[in-house]
């Protein structure tokens, strides 16, 4: 895991607003993804601006149907999950992928970067 590049991006994209294509949960995990542990998972969901992102997740019957494809199917994480794998957020208030590090997962959400404790319950992929 490079720590110094996470930190890094994380510092960066933290203040940002929440925007489908530019900032969004599934660009900051990708995103995090590449610069931490160089796994290149950014063909899961390909969308430029909110009309595309719309469209694309229509198609693929939803962000979860899109990650499925991708990485197979979802399983019990646990709080042991290695970092680096991907979370299923659907109890933030609206569905997001977030990203596992050290005993807590990252999730990006408007102008904050949440840090939501890991437990036994959490459903996701591993991406090792």
């Amino acid at each position: 895991m490079n720590i110094p590049a996470l930190q890094d991006y994380f510092y960066k994209v933290a203040p940002l607003p929440q925007r489908l294509g530019v900032v969004d949960c599934c660009t900051f995990v990708t995103e995090a993804l590449l610069l931490g542990w160089d796994r290149d998972y950014r063909e899961v969901l390909k969308y430029h601006d909110r009309r595309s992102a719309i469209h694309q997740l229509r198609e693929e019957g939803g962000l979860r149907e899109a990650t499925c494809r991708v990485l197979g199917p979802e399983h019990i994480l646990g709080v042991d999950a290695p970092p680096g794998s991907i979370a299923w957020m659907g109890d933030m208030g609206q569905t997001c992928l977030g990203l596992v590090m050290s005993g807590y997962i990252a999730v990006k959400a408007n102008k904050v970067i949440h840090r939501i404790v890991l437990d036994d319950n959490r459903t996701g992929w591993r991406t090792d």
